[in-house]
C-alpha cells in the first residue's frame, strides 16, 4: 500500500469529488495534505482563449468546490485545517489553499 508524509492535491478535488479524495488520503495516510481548489463566480469556469474548446468535455466530471465544504469533509477522516491562503485571479477566479494535519491520536 502506499504511504507519504505529505500528499499535494493541486486542483484534482474538482476532478474526482469529495468522497473520493477522502477514500484517497484515507488510504495513504499522510500526516499532511495540501490541496488548491479553484472558486468561480457564475459562467467562469474556464477562461476564454482560443484553445477555450479543449476542455468542453470536462463539465460531465467537474465539481464545483467550496471551501467550506472541504474543511467540514475532512475532519470526518480525522484532518484538520492548518492553514488556508486564497490567491485572487484576474478572471474572476480565486485559487484556494488549505493544508490539513492528521489529528493525533489519543492514547
Amino acid at each position: 500500500m502506499t504511504r507519504a508524509d505529505l500528499v499535494i492535491a493541486n486542483l484534482l478535488v474538482e476532478y474526482i469529488g469529495y468522497a473520493c479524495f477522502q477514500k484517497t488520503i484515507a488510504r495513504v495516510n499522510p500526516r499532511y495534505v495540501s490541496c488548491i481548489i479553484q472558486i468561480n463566480e457564475p459562467g467562469s469556469w474556464v477562461s476564454d482563449s482560443p484553445y477555450l474548446h479543449v476542455f468542453d468535455g470536462l463539465e460531465q466530471i467537474h465539481h464545483q468546490m467550496d471551501e467550506q465544504a472541504l474543511t467540514e469533509k475532512m475532519p470526518e477522516i480525522n484532518y484538520r485545517p492548518i492553514r488556508t491562503l486564497e490567491h485572487l485571479l484576474l478572471n474572476r477566479k480565486k485559487l484556494v489553499q488549505i493544508d490539513f494535519q492528521k489529528n493525533s491520536v489519543q492514547k
